[in-house]
């Protein structure tokens, strides 16, 4: 029984679907016979190449005729060019083809070459690496202008550093001329009085210096922790009782709590304590006479929490974002002296220790500041831990 024969026409309809044109080629790399009607489809030759040398219809195959030759012998399966472009008649469209030239079987020591219109593929290749050059290009820029950055964040630093300096010696200097005016001047209470304007003012000024100092230390990491472990209760109460003589004076009851069975983490003392008290000033400073401020440090899921909860007059919504950026000020404290860096600080110290600050506040309903610590890992080596004390009673001024 004869196999059936699939029909030439049959044959023709599936390499036009596939956009396949065959190529027969005789040992000299000529073309002795070409498949497809040369129009088509844009890209093939313009006229049937046969009889040509396969060079001269496809340029890009020269340079190529010992890898013909080879797959020719037998001694490679194909040779392979997947893109290569033609201009269009009117020079604004181009196309794609892929060469791929196999062995003829049927006759030994010619090839048969098989060109695809791959345009579709070409023109995504296309974008992709333009894309890509486009991501590079940013790439570059990027990598300037971090790299920009980052001088200029030394040089910042560097500049904070001396104007620091060379600021605090002649506050000194200043204060002390001023305090001795002042013991000068005891008796005379308007010149007392204008002259404790001038060493607030001198505070403020010293204040601001150090602040500015702590922030860019923190940040860029000049701070190395002295991590050890924390006894937290202690460290509330001693930050807590520091401010108790203010609370008292503007007419606050302050109070305070560690929940039993905090588990302490390893910190830095004094930077969680400049944290704190950073969060407790301001709230003894903005909180109104007759008001409530409380400081509460308890365990919650992973992370110990430590928030100053106070009755002052609140945020407003749109300011919450702006909290803890450098400077900023909200609207129920321009008329307080203040640096504007004390929760940038809260801010970066927190983050130094792996966590975060944050603020719940309500306009006209107080303000809830804090900041979460990492637990201690309790494997490896044993830490020692602090008891919570079974009663904290509240410290109230």
């Amino acid at each position: 029984m004869t196999a059936p024969v699939v029909s030439a026409p049959l044959v023709e309809a599936i390499l036009a679907d596939l956009k396949v044109a065959i190529a027969h080629l005789n040992a000299g790399l000529r073309i002795t016979s070409w498949s497809a009607d040369p129009q088509a489809r844009p890209g093939w030759p313009a006229a049937n190449p046969a009889g040509q040398p396969v060079q001269d219809v496809f340029p890009e195959l020269i340079g190529s005729e010992k890898d013909l030759a080879a797959v020719a012998a037998g001694q490679a399966d194909r040779f392979e060019l997947p893109l290569i472009n033609r201009m269009e008649g009117d020079g604004r469209e181009r196309r794609y083809l892929s060469l791929t030239a196999l062995p003829n079987s049927a006759e030994p020591g010619t090839l048969i070459l098989l060109v695809q219109d791959v345009t579709e593929e070409g023109r995504l290749d296309q974008q992709v690496t333009q894309q890509l050059n486009e991501v590079r290009l940013l790439r570059g820029q990027l990598e300037a202008a971090n790299a920009r950055l980052v001088r200029l964040d030394a040089e910042k630093s560097g500049f904070l550093q001396m104007a620091a300096h060379d600021l605090r010696a002649p506050l000194a200097v200043v204060k002390a001329y001023v305090e001795y005016v002042q013991e000068e001047l005891a008796q005379d209470a308007e010149a007392r009085q204008v002259l404790d304007t001038a060493l607030a003012r001198i505070d403020h000024m010293a204040r601001l210096i150090d602040n500015l100092l702590d922030v860019e230390r923190i940040e860029s990491g000049q701070v190395t922790l002295s991590r050890e472990p924390l006894d937290l209760a202690a460290l509330v109460e001693e930050v807590v009782a520091s401010f108790a003589p203010t609370a008292q004076s503007a007419e606050l009851a302050l109070d305070w709590s560690v929940a039993a069975g905090v588990v302490h983490p390893s910190a830095d003392h004094d930077l969680i304590a400049q944290a704190l008290a950073n969060l407790l000033g301001n709230a003894v400073k903005f909180t109104p006479a007759g008001g409530r401020v409380a400081v509460r440090a308890f365990r919650q899921d992973s992370e110990v929490v430590v928030e100053v909860e106070d009755t002052g007059p609140g945020i407003p919504d749109e300011e919450r974002p702006k909290l803890f950026q450098r400077f900023w000020r909200g609207t129920n404290t321009r008329r307080q002296q203040a640096t504007g860096l004390g929760l940038s600080i809260v801010k970066a110290i927190a983050e130094q220790h792996g966590g975060r600050a944050y603020c719940r506040s309500r306009s006209g309903q107080g303000s809830t500041f804090g900041f979460t610590l990492p637990l201690a890992e309790e494997q490896g080596s044993r830490r020692p831990t602090f008891p919570a004390p079974a009663n904290t009673p509240a410290l109230r001024q």
